[in-house]
Formats: C-alpha cells, sequence, structure tokens
C-alpha cells in the first residue's frame, strides 16, 4: 500500500503557502521556519507532526497574522494576503488547548460576544448559528445559561470551538484541542469536528502530538523537523468518503499508518 506522496501543487486552493521563513529575533537568526510551503482545500484536514520546539505553533501564529513573516507568502481566497485583516476575520478560526470563554459571562453571553466585535452581524444571525451547533455538538439549549465554571472539560471545549464558529471561518487552526480531554471525550469531540469541517466544506489545521489522532481525522499527515521543515507527507485514504475517526482506529490500515508515520516521526525527532 503506497501511503507516502509529493506535497500538492493543485490550484483552488483555500490556503497556499510558499517560501515561508521566520526568526524570532536578529540575535537568534537560526530560522523556526525554512522555506516552507503548504497547500490547503476546503474540506480538507491536514495534521501536523513533530517534536516539541520544530516551530508548529509557530506556523498557526504566522497563518493567523499574529506574527509576520520575514520572506514567503501566505495567500487566501481570491489572493487576500496575511496583511488584509478584515478578510482573515472572515477566514480564520483558531481554536486552542484552553479554551477562551470568559468566565463572568454565560456561554449564551459568550457566543453572543461575536455581535460586539463583528459589524453588521444581528443577533438573529447568531441565534440561528447557535440552535445550528448546540446540534451538531449534541448539547442541550439549557447550557446557555450557564457559566464556563460549571461545565465539563469537554462541554467547556464545545462551546469554545462553538463561540469561533459564531465568526463563521473558512478555515481552522486547532493547536492540540483535544489533547486535555479525557479518552472518550476526546474520541466523540474528534467526531463531531470532523463531520462539521466535512460538512460545511471548511478547511482545518491540526497540531498535534498524538499520531493516532493524525490518522484518525486527518487527510494527511505532515511531518516537521527542528527548523521548520516539512519532511514526509502521508496521504490518509481509508477508502470512504466520510469516514468515523473512532471506527477507523481498529482497523489494519490504521496499523499501518501507525508504524509507518511513526518511524518517519522519530528520525526526524532524532536529528
Amino acid at each position: 500500500m503506497k501511503i507516502m506522496k509529493e506535497l500538492s501543487t493543485e490550484s483552488s486552493n483555500l490556503l497556499t503557502i510558499s517560501g515561508l521563513q521566520f526568526a524570532y529575533s536578529e540575535a537568534n537568526p537560526k530560522p523556526n521556519i525554512t522555506d516552507l510551503s503548504l497547500n490547503l482545500k476546503a474540506g480538507e484536514i491536514v495534521a501536523i507532526l513533530g517534536a516539541s520546539g520544530c516551530g508548529k505553533s509557530t506556523l498557526l501564529n504566522l497563518i493567523a497574522g499574529l506574527l509576520k513573516p520575514q520572506s514567503g507568502r501566505i495567500e487566501f481566497i481570491n489572493n487576500k494576503t496575511v496583511s488584509d485583516k478584515n478578510k482573515l476575520q472572515q477566514q480564520i478560526g483558531y481554536i486552542f488547548q484552553d479554551d477562551a470563554l470568559l468566565p463572568w459571562r454565560t456561554v449564551e453571553s459568550n457566543l453572543m460576544l461575536v455581535t460586539e466585535i463583528v459589524k453588521g452581524i444581528t443577533k438573529d444571525t447568531v441565534n440561528a448559528l447557535i440552535e445550528r451547533y448546540l446540534h451538531v455538538f449534541h448539547l442541550d439549549r439549557a447550557i446557555l445559561q450557564q457559566y464556563p465554571v460549571q461545565l465539563s472539560g469537554g462541554m467547556r471545549q464545545r462551546i469554545s470551538i462553538m463561540q469561533t464558529l459564531m465568526f463563521d471561518p473558512r478555515i481552522l487552526l486547532l493547536d492540540e484541542p483535544f489533547s486535555a480531554l479525557d479518552f472518550f471525550t476526546k474520541l466523540r469531540l474528534e467526531n463531531e469536528v470532523y463531520q462539521l469541517i466535512k460538512e460545511q466544506d471548511k478547511a482545518a489545521i491540526l497540531i498535534t502530538h498524538d499520531i493516532d489522532e493524525a490518522i484518525a481525522i486527518a487527510d494527511r499527515v505532515l511531518i516537521m523537523s527542528a527548523g521548520g521543515k516539512f519532511g514526509n507527507e502521508f496521504a490518509i485514504d481509508f477508502g470512504q468518503d466520510n469516514r468515523s475517526p473512532e471506527e477507523v482506529r481498529g482497523t489494519n490500515r490504521f496499523t499501518q499508518y501507525y508504524h509507518s508515520i511513526w518511524s518517519q516521526l522519530r528520525t526526524a525527532i532524532e536529528k
């Protein structure tokens, strides 16, 4: 079974990164990102694996416009660059390991925060989105009147993801969003996020240290080595258009992917 392929160079991407380079300071000029290129298509999930400090989160911060690249280009739909802040606001949703919910506001008030940030969006529009995502994430309406401190970790993370989705981003940046959850909550939330991305034709870049997680939900797995370089790419294909991240974990093909990816990841970490 062939499970490795060349990096995609096809057009019609939601995100195109080419020749990206970044270092945190002139005093320490060693690059954290080196000549990095990546394409991301609608409906696609790309997972990035690598050792701590290799540049994974730095890449997400560059895409989100929180850092400025020294060279190279980051382009979104219609060739809008990372400097176009208004376009970025519409396109990027950043989801972290720890939620960003405001503890003094109810869940509903946290979700309504978008009406205070984005001009022109109405409460009726946000209410419709809330109803939609309560269904997607299997949450009861009663949760809207609770405060973050009253919620379990899994529920807080669902609400945090919903808060991001109120902005209707096309691209989700996921920085280890499931790592703090218990195993069964993690499996369910992985499936919910996977189905949402596929059904709504969004796209996502997932940073994770969990090989199982990467294989279960990604269409492609990239290995990042020190200096922010991409090495091998693995195309993940379980022979079905829409899969269950939970169910594929027990398949023979999953095991084959795991051994191949772990072999390459271990080599990258040891360099």
